[in-house]
């Protein structure tokens, strides 16, 4: 394989001494077909090594960078497996596969100061446009369910159909910008919990009886019960806890329309609380599970991650995850952790830890 006419389209150019980057030529699918010098340094092996290995086995996510980079037309940040390395890599498409470019080492601090500061900005943008993003939808959602009450006067058939469906859209979307901006609110509170005591099961209680209607409509039945020595009355902020049961019963219930909930409360051993790395001490377990919500290890993966599941198969979940990333910010403010467990034509339960 001639690689200055690859790359140059011509036999003129030392490409060893003309070229301080590390380059990389593989295949489409992968496969590492030349390396130069500079390549074998970065990657901290043998020239032999990785041409007998794929670019998968050395940086993550490659395919998806390499796409990026081309569609861009610009350099993607690399990292590298099991490393916190990261070089900025520019791709050029040729009729043998990919060259990959690596140059410039990327200060990780740097990066993630500067990522910090655009999430902190673009949530402040979206908070403070709050009113500008839901008002128009309130508007549209009342000024259309008062046409379907027939407010506005007699329609006939194809208009109510028209109508409903206006409405319902708009509802779903309320329900989105809604909490999409809880989501950003996470991000950006800053504000410490506010601790008083409070009674952990009548909290639960009480927000399934608000959601009482809507698991009869679903044809849904759920049941809350608790170990024998729970102990019910714990110091925590009571409003946070709140909004966690609730965001993981509204999760629930928008993926299934029948079967069984449990929600069990427990205060689990010393050994269970070591096995989560978590600081010894009183702790709450609260246990959500459903016998229909079956989950598959694609969902599993970015399901408490809204930006990397716009980027998958899963996009059609992409409100579940952003419902679950605000529970995951919620439960780390309060020093717990919050996980999934999806056991195959079982069931699926949602968990979280909590101090008392």
């Amino acid at each position: 394989m001639d690689i200055k006419k690859i790359l140059f389209r011509t036999s003129s150019i030392d490409v060893e001494k003309a070229l301080p980057d590390a380059l990389v030529l593989c295949t489409k699918e992968g496969k590492i077909e030349w390396v130069n010098d500079a390549a074998a340094e970065i990657f901290e092996t043998s020239k032999m090594h990785l041409l007998t290995s794929k670019i998968s086995d050395f940086i993550e996510n490659p395919i998806n960078l390499i796409n990026s980079s081309i569609a861009l037309h610009k350099p993607v940040i690399t990292k590298f497996i099991g490393k916190e390395t990261y070089f900025d890599m520019t791709v050029k498409e040729i009729e043998e596969g990919y060259v990959l470019d690596f140059r410039d080492a990327v200060n990780i601090q740097n990066l993630n100061e500067s990522e910090n500061e655009i999430d902190t900005n673009k949530n402040r943008f979206l908070l403070k446009l709050a009113n500008d993003l839901k008002s128009p939808i309130q508007s549209i959602v009342g000024f259309s369910q008062a046409m379907a009450d027939g407010l506005g006067g007699e329609m006939n058939p194809q208009q109510e159909k028209y109508i409903k469906i206006i409405n319902k859209n708009s509802v779903d979307l309320m329900y989105f910008i809604a909490k999409l901006l809880e989501l950003s609110q996470t991000e950006s509170s800053l504000k410490e919990p506010e601790k008083r005591k409070f009674d952990v099961l009548g909290l639960v209680q009480a927000v399934v009886r608000f959601n009482e209607q809507l698991f009869k409509e679903k044809d849904v039945s759920i049941n809350v019960s608790a170990e024998a020595d729970f102990v019910k009355t714990i110091s925590n902020d009571e409003d946070t806890i709140k909004l966690i049961v609730q965001d993981l019963l509204e999760v629930i219930l928008k993926a299934v329309d029948m079967g069984d909930i449990t929600i069990n409360l427990s205060n689990p051993d010393e050994e269970f609380i070591s096995s989560k790395n978590l600081a010894q001490g009183s702790y709450t377990l609260i246990t959500m599970s459903s016998s229909t919500l079956l989950l598959s290890e694609n969902d599993l993966e970015c399901m408490f991650d809204p930006y990397k599941i716009v980027n998958s198969a899963n996009r059609k979940n992409v409100l579940r995850a952003i419902i679950l990333a605000s529970v995951k910010n919620l439960v780390q403010s309060l020093n717990g952790i919050v996980w999934v467990e999806s056991k195959i034509l079982k069931n699926t339960s949602f968990n979280v830890l909590i101090p008392n």
